[in-house]
């Protein structure tokens, strides 16, 4: 078999001064931090094979990877201590484009851009190459001073990336789904925070991730994606396993570095491998799909770094502090409550996944009380 696909994006968005509040507002600003085009740094490089051996191993049945030793699955405090989404607020879903979006957004960005034509898009959304015409840099930022309505509609379209290029990956290759409009143009023209309304984006990410693999190991046609946030499963896996996880020569993150007030801004923990202050080795091969599934395969229960998140870790990490929207939401971690994103409910099995909390875990957990019937799975 071959390396599932990633439909993420080959560049990075730059973020307009001006956007930062609003994203706060919807508790994106960390996350976007993380995929942001900065200096040098103008992608993520997602591995792949690396997210493929991952997508092998799962198991719908226990929504968990199997290893030699034992499982592990990616959890809402990954979620939170890497990406720095909240986990409060109200569920994504289920969306829906509303009727006439086509003419309606097509009116919003008309004259925002004077090269810029008509929009073009399919029956699924808007198309990337039309969306990318609103990156700020094409405004000729930072030299060239943009407007109020060009700052708005450029946040617009941001979000439509940020969402359907590297949140929530079930794009259709060359369009956005048009079902992240209401939400995009919500937050764009938001003045005051109480307009936004506050979303769990962590559950949804997990919940979209989860049926992503669920989806993903059942494939084998030729050019299959794995859908979900594979940004997540990267990270997740280099936080835990050392195969395939980057070189960082300089291993500690800059006092110096200008951080909100709140800290909010200040890094979240996946920013250990996507900070612009960081050089990786350039010693990685390509097409590592046979000796990463092999390397798995002989990974050993020592080799695996159970409790990333720890003080110490952080400490070690980021002794100026990482954002406090890593922590914010620690009590939701192990909730037993199910996770949802737009029609899809999915459900976790923390008696799975103890040891990654520091506690003990049955070497042969009972299955869960209530389990989601076939037919909601389906």
């Amino acid at each position: 078999m071959e390396p599932l696909q990633t439909r993420t994006p080959k560049k990075n968005w730059m973020i307009h001064p001006q956007w930062e509040d609003r994203l706060k507002w919807a508790g994106l600003l960390p996350f976007a931090r993380l995929v942001e085009a900065r200096d040098h740094i103008s992608r993520l490089n997602y591995d792949a094979a690396l997210i493929t051996c991952l997508v092998d191993r799962w198991r719908p049945e226990t929504r968990t990877f199997h290893f030699r030793w034992g499982e592990m699955a990616p959890t809402l405090q990954d979620v939170s201590m890497l990406l720095g989404l909240p986990l409060a607020g109200e569920p994504i879903g289920p969306l829906e484009e509303t009727v006439g979006w086509m003419h309606n957004m097509d009116a919003r960005f008309q004259g925002v851009r004077a090269d810029v034509g008509p929009m073009t898009f399919a029956a699924h959304g808007p198309r990337q190459a039309w969306l990318h015409e609103f990156q700020i840099e094409q405004f000729g930022f930072p030299d060239v001073p943009m407007t109020a309505v060009q700052i708005t509609r450029s946040l617009e379209a941001y979000l439509m990336w940020l969402l359907g290029k590297t949140m929530f990956t079930d794009n259709h290759g060359n369009t956005i789904s048009a079902r992240y409009i209401p939400i995009a143009q919500e937050i764009a023209e938001a003045t005051e925070a109480e307009h936004i309304i506050q979303r769990s984006w962590g559950s949804a990410v997990l919940a979209a991730t989860y049926r992503g693999m669920c989806k993903g190991c059942q494939l084998t046609s030729h050019g299959s994606g794995i859908v979900g946030c594979p940004l997540l499963l990267q990270l997740w896996s280099w936080a835990r396993f050392p195969i395939g996880r980057p070189e960082i020569r300089d291993g500690s993150w800059p006092p110096d570095e200008l951080y909100d007030a709140e800290r909010i801004d200040m890094p979240t923990f996946g920013s250990l491998w996507t900070s612009r202050k960081r050089h990786f080795g350039h010693n990685q091969l390509r097409n590592c799909y046979p000796a990463f599934t092999e390397q798995f395969d002989l990974l050993l229960e020592s080799d695996v770094t159970w409790e990333p998140y720890s003080e110490d870790h952080r400490d070690e990490a980021y002794p100026g502090g990482i954002s406090n929207m890593c922590t914010r939401d620690w009590a939701y971690w192990m909730t037993k409550a199910k996770i949802i994103f737009d029609i899809f409910v999915e459900e976790m099995s923390q008696q799975r996944v103890m040891r990654q909390f520091g506690q003990r875990q049955l070497i042969e957990p009972p299955p869960p009380t209530v389990p989601l019937p076939p037919r909601v799975h389906a």
